[in-house]
């Protein structure tokens, strides 16, 4: 299972970001690997990071690996027919991006965040 992450620089409600996260693991997965892309800006990053760290021993419990990447958005759009699920955050206002796009083109499961 791949989970692809992305943001808004403005972007900083870690709690939406944890419950969005929640939906992305409660996607069906027939793999025992959990692989977590995460295409920045720096702040989501570090809240992918932060989400990996926090549930690895429980997920390691059910016997899954946890994997987290840091890859540039121009690897997530090539690769993205491979995601399971795309997450995009941003606040109210702000545009979508680009990658929100691709996942739809490759009938990737995408939830939109903005708050």
């Amino acid at each position: 299972m791949i989970i692809a992450v992305q943001g808004t620089k403005a972007f900083d409600d870690y709690e939406t970001f944890m419950r969005a996260m929640g939906v992305a693991l409660s996607q069906e997965n027939d793999e025992n690997i959990v692989e977590v892309w995460s295409a920045g800006p720096h702040k989501i990053n570090s809240f992918t990071a932060a989400f990996c760290n926090s549930v690895e021993n429980y997920l390691k419990q059910k016997g899954f690996r946890v994997v987290f990447k840091k890859l540039p958005e121009s690897y997530v759009r090539e690769n993205m027919k491979y995601v399971s699920y795309f997450a995009f955050f941003g606040n109210e206002k702000e545009k979508r991006s680009p990658l929100v796009a691709s996942a739809e083109i490759e009938n990737v499961e995408t939830g939109i965040y903005r708050f």
